[in-house]
């Protein structure tokens, strides 16, 4: 989902259409282990070149993306499940809603066993529960 703080849209305006971020100011996530960006998966016109958004501020985690999205320093792509509590209480608000093409696989992986550990079975189960629910 791409998100902002009612303060910064207030500011900044609010994007009607994926050309609009050209003007706003882009919070990037950078793979740790490519080093590359991660590229924000925006439903374009046919035809349309893929947009060159402008780099504000690059991390490398969830949780600082999140601080600067709440602080007002920008548009954030993120996960859904990571800013779930944050649109409920309106700290967030999403953007481009029918622009953004929902991406991204989640995998569990443990060791082949006929049962798997209590552990790992509790951690599947919170995560089906909690934190992709509908899934």
């Amino acid at each position: 989902m791409l998100v902002a703080s009612p303060d910064y849209l207030a500011r900044q305006g609010t994007p009607q259409v994926p050309a609009d971020l050209l003007r706003h100011r882009c919070l990037h996530y950078r793979f740790p282990h490519s080093g590359k960006l991660e590229p924000w998966a925006l439903r374009l016109a046919p035809g349309e070149p893929p947009l060159q958004l402008p780099t504000a501020m690059i991390c490398n985690n969830i949780e600082t993306r999140v601080c600067f999205a709440l602080q007002g320093l920008g548009i954030a792509y993120m996960p859904d499940f990571s800013i779930r509590d944050l649109l409920a209480d309106g700290r967030l608000q999403p953007i481009l809603v029918d622009y953004v093409e929902r991406t991204g696989v989640f995998h569990v992986l443990w060791p082949t066993s006929k049962h798997p550990s209590p552990k790992v079975r509790v951690l599947v189960d919170f995560l089906c529960e909690r934190v992709f629910p509908g899934s």
